[in-house]
């Protein structure tokens, strides 16, 4: 990256995105410190200023990560949308995100299969304490969702819109916004109530 960055801002940005890009290239554990400072025009030391570790950076870039998605799924002119609406469009907003970013999707993936998932969450923690796993249990609660356990609908919204994405960004097929609906029926009518 021949950009000057001058800014611990965009110092950090530059980090997490290139850590992102080498992420998915690569894996965790072939993903060095010193290639990310490479790939992000800093010095190594740089990326120890702000993190303490290889193990705080992917944590802190989980977080990162996991922040700009919920914006990008939970959009603020939608919250007026009945339940069964917001549940359709926030499916569609994580697909489409994904398939924007899927070096997002790689990372997520592997950090949820990865040990560093327990540096966040216990044992008997769900996993999505968030933002989501609230709209979720909201949905269980106001009685639009069958009234299973959160870890079942979590598995059934998440587990499809990843590979719905990963279809998408693999070429296997380009998904529409039609199709994108029909695909979210489908997961709506399986656990509505």
């Amino acid at each position: 990256m021949n950009v000057q960055l001058n800014t611990a801002a965009e110092k950090k940005q530059a980090i997490y995105q290139s850590t992102l890009r080498l992420i998915r290239e690569f894996g965790f554990h072939g993903t060095p410190m010193s290639q990310i400072a490479q790939e992000a025009g800093v010095a190594t030391g740089t990326i120890y200023h702000y993190f303490a570790s290889k193990e705080e950076l992917i944590v802190e870039l989980f977080r990162y990560s996991k922040e700009r998605m919920l914006n990008a799924i939970f959009r603020e002119d939608e919250r007026a949308l009945s339940y069964p609406r917001r549940f359709m469009t926030i499916w569609m907003n994580l697909v489409e995100h994904y398939i924007q970013h899927p070096e997002v999707l790689s990372f997520m993936e592997q950090f949820f299969s990865s040990p560093y998932v327990k540096t966040l969450y216990s044992e008997e923690c769900v996993y999505f304490q968030d933002e989501m796993s609230n709209f979720l249990k909201q949905g269980v609660d106001e009685g639009h969702i069958k009234p299973l356990d959160i870890n079942i609908i979590s598995a059934a919204f998440v587990g499809t819109v990843s590979a719905t994405a990963k279809r998408h960004i693999n070429g296997r097929f380009t998904f529409k916004e039609e199709d994108l609906k029909k695909m979210v029926g489908i997961i709506w009518d399986g656990i509505k109530n």
